[in-house]
């Protein structure tokens, strides 16, 4: 057991204490056997709590072939398993495999699974007892088009052969369901026998044989369901105000849960949110970034390359079956859009339309299947996205619902949503039906959201439109139609039932048209504003299964409710788009697009046009119609949101950082331009500095100092006016300007003039010195810290802080730098 996260009590012993000791030990001796029966009792139950996951024992076993490479690089739909803590020296022993199973509809169906070559054991040291061994077992050729497959699977526990499969014949790339029951003497042993056939054992566990008994003294976990609602407007709910209930049974779910008032999702679109709910931390942050599909290799080196605590992980350490079933690419790391969370199985259809009655059927079968054990199942239905095509069978049911008189005032687009928006709530009424049938709807909690909204407004038609080429859709913008989804939790009955129902009112919004009084009192409402951010910690807080240190950085609402306490607020919420970013306050939105991402269209026509900035006042202009940004009289609020903005630092960015040294001259006029090729995000400057930026990459930096009759003329004005501030001894100190890029890639073309002059820059930790402008500089301004002789330095210096991507420096490494820039010294590189 790893006992690193446990704090030992540091005990002293003596002979003035050991007497009394001795009397105290007497008192307890006679009850000594019940004491020590009942310590072993609630050990042995205790141990029992979780199955043996052997992905993750595998860290600890032993494997006669280290995997570090790729034996089957012709079968690209897989990837070695990130999240199982392996050495890259067998970091293919675990893999994400993936096996296309029909392909009418594109069924990927991924298993997180053992990898075996011809030849290959695993050795585990295991917890003696009986077992039920279940797992799901793929075949692949050693080559693409072998036309059969071969080969023994047999299981030992020390020379004791408990069973063997023999697969020869197969089929390929099929799963096929094993189960047994194992008796383990302290090991088990895994072994391959095949000449040219690849084994692939999905999902292993091991349940101890008195797993279901073990919850007769100890409280069955809960099992969890998050029901994903992809494109989900908050307000198309008759839950959220809609007058006409197209969704019935999530309406009613709402009324039995903790129903946020007010939610919003942390991305536009779906990479950014989900990966954002699913981790609570922000997408950029985790290293993947909200610009587009895919996920470069760099990006996963970050993400991969940090310690990152999400849902599948947490659930899954806990010793629940983690789940996912899903139209959506973000969770397949093969894709080179998506990444692996960690999920035991993903089930993934690829074709749309005909996907949600697909996945809700295999949903149906997971939660029968899986009802006697606590599971993590994240049910993601592809409807209402576009294309909009529901059933006719519930479009008409919509027509009946929603009067003529309404239905006619939305265009085609918003009528087939409403009909997908009944067609998802019918799918999802089908698995609460199975759930109910089964007996264990009131144990289960499940989470409805959406992962972000759509826009329909034609007042809102600002956006590049390069995805659906309409401005029905998503990604584009910022207003809350965009961004505003639904959010509620129905809790297990006896968590539940264990809140105090006279202090619940505590948690209620004043606001009595959203009161207690219009829903069930086993409805909790969470008044204002919140985000999906909160998720994560709030479910595993309800659940006691937050990790010590973990790294979700959310609200968790569950404390200030089990504890009957008004909740925390969240004053600012941020969400990332496409080159795009908001911050919303219940005051105002503010809303930001990254230089060189400026130009947007007015109406589908196009219409070109530069919007930096949008600021709205959402007390006076709840819609958002009017653009405070660009008038005299939002100039006040504006300056708030900008220092809200950067006070609150949502995002951690690389940062290009340029030390101009100070200049002993009458007249400086300094100059740099820049390319950068992480793109630009945002930039600090002092006030003496103009920084102008042309494109996403480009930018130019000016500084001019005077000394005359000790004033000094500031250059970073927004208007006619010159302001001067007298002069004092800052002019003898060196400025540094940080130019923050989007993505963490380093290379950058630098060229900086003095006075017209073009003089050297040093780059990097080393500070190499060049005459003239670099173009490929990606090795040379690496920096993890700030360079030794910064500040002494008569030349500009210019490097990468690493302050997201890096890593940070050893000792031994900065050692090593020290060695490595005295020979750069001795050879003339560097001159001090």
């Amino acid at each position: 057991m790893d006992d690193g996260n446990l704090k030992r009590n540091n005990f002293s012993y003596s002979w003035e204490t050991c007497f009394a000791n001795w009397f105290q030990m007497r008192k307890i001796l006679p009850f000594a056997p019940i004491l020590c029966f009942c310590l072993i009792h609630c050990l042995n139950q205790s141990e029992f709590r979780s199955p043996v996951d052997l992905v993750l024992e595998l860290k600890h076993a032993r494997s006669k072939i280290k995997i570090g490479k790729d034996y089957l690089p012709y079968h690209w739909k897989k990837n070695p398993g990130r999240q199982s803590g392996l050495p890259l020296s067998r970091k293919w022993e675990n893999t994400q495999i993936t096996f296309n199973t029909n392909k009418d509809i594109f069924l990927n169906h991924s298993l997180d699974a053992l990898f075996f070559p011809p030849g290959q054991e695993y050795h585990f040291h295991l917890p003696k007892g009986t077992y039920q061994f279940s797992s799901l077992l793929g075949l692949l050729g050693e080559k693409e088009f072998q036309t059969s497959v071969s080969g023994t699977l047999k299981l030992y526990s020390g020379s004791l052969l408990l069973k063997e499969w023999d697969l020869t014949g197969s089929p390929k790339e099929q799963w096929m369901k094993k189960k047994e029951s194992l008796t383990l003497g302290g090991d088990m042993r895994m072994v391959w026998d095949s000449r040219d056939s690849y084994l692939f054992v999905g999902e292993p566990l091991l349940y101890p044989d008195d797993w279901s008994e073990s919850f007769s003294t100890f409280k069955k976990p809960k099992s969890v369901i998050l029901i994903v609602i992809d494109s989900a407007r908050k307000d198309f709910f008759g839950a959220y105000g809609y007058r006409h209930s197209v969704t019935p049974v999530m309406d009613q779910m709402a009324r039995e849960s903790v129903f946020f008032e007010n939610p919003f999702a942390n991305g536009n679109w779906t990479k950014p949110s989900m990966m954002s709910f699913f981790h609570s931390e922000y997408s950029s942050n985790l290293g993947l970034g909200n610009s587009w599909f895919s996920t470069k290799p760099y990006q996963r080196k970050v993400y991969y390359g940090k310690n990152r605590d999400n849902l599948a992980k947490t659930f899954r350490e806990a010793g629940y079956f983690s789940q996912t079933i899903m139209n959506n690419v973000f969770f397949l790391d093969y894709t080179t859009v998506g990444l692996d969370l960690g999920f035991h199985n993903s089930f993934q259809v690829g074709m749309d339309i005909v996907d949600t009655e697909v996945l809700t059927n295999q949903a149906i079968s997971f939660v029968e299947e899986k009802k006697d054990i606590p599971y993590f199942l994240h049910f993601n239905l592809n409807t209402p996205h576009a294309s909009y095509s529901p059933p006719p069978e519930d479009m008409k049911a919509v027509r009946e619902i929603v009067p003529d008189s309404e239905f006619f005032r939305y265009e085609s687009p918003v009528q087939r949503y409403l009909g997908e928006m009944h067609y998802t709530d019918r799918e999802i009424g089908r698995l609460v039906r199975k759930l109910k049938e089964l007996g264990t709807y009131d144990e289960t909690m499940i989470i409805v959201t959406g992962d972000h909204g759509e826009l329909f407004s034609p007042e809102h038609d600002y956006s590049y439109h390069f995805i659906m080429q309409t401005r029905f859709g998503h990604g584009e913008t910022h207003y809350d139609e965009e961004i505003n989804v639904p959010y509620f939790i129905k809790l297990p009955k006896s968590i539940a039932g264990s809140i105090e129902p006279d202090k619940i009112k505590l948690l209620f919004s004043d606001d009595k048209n959203s009161g207690q009084n219009r829903y069930s009192k086993s409805q909790i409402r969470i008044p204002g504003q919140s985000s999906l951010m909160s998720l994560a910690p709030t479910i595993l807080g309800f659940l006691d299964l937050k990790p010590q240190n973990a790294t979700y950085q959310g609200v968790n609402y569950a404390t200030c409710i089990l504890q009957s306490n008004p909740c925390p607020k969240e004053t600012f919420i941020y969400t990332e788009g496409r080159m795009s970013e908001s911050v919303r306050t219940e005051h105002y939105k503010y809303i930001r697009r990254y230089p060189g991402f400026t130009t947007v269209r007015r109406t589908s026509a196009g219409e070109p046009h530069t919007m930096a900035e949008e600021l709205y006042d959402l007390k006076k202009d709840p819609k958002e119609l009017f653009n405070l940004s660009l008038v005299k009289e939002g100039e006040g609020l504006l300056q708030i949101a900008r220092a809200d903005f950067r006070r609150e630092n949502f995002l951690k960015r690389n940062g290009i950082r340029i030390w101009i040294p100070p200049c002993e001259e009458a007249i400086c006029r300094d100059f740099l331009s820049m390319n950068v090729q992480g793109s630009l995000y945002d930039w600090e400057a002092p006030e003496t500095v103009q920084i102008n930026s042309g494109s996403a990459k480009t930018v130019s930096i000016s500084k001019e100092t005077r000394d005359s009759e000790g004033t000094k003329q500031i250059m970073g004005r927004t208007d006619s006016k010159v302001t001067t501030v007298s002069h004092t001894s800052e002019r003898t100190q060196p400025e540094e300007i940080i130019l923050k890029t989007v993505n963490p890639e380093l290379g950058a073309y630098f060229q900086f003039s003095r006075n017209g002059k073009t003089i050297p820059v040093r780059f990097g930790r080393y500070g190499l010195e060049y005459q003239r402008s670099l173009s490929n500089v990606e090795d040379l301004i690496v920096s993890e810290r700030q360079p030794e002789g910064l500040f002494q330095s008569p030349l500009p210096w210019v490097y990468n802080d690493g302050a997201f991507s890096g890593s940070g420096e050893t000792e031994v490494q900065k050692e090593m730098g020290k060695e490595v820039k005295k020979i750069l010294e001795t050879w003339g590189y560097i001159h001090e």
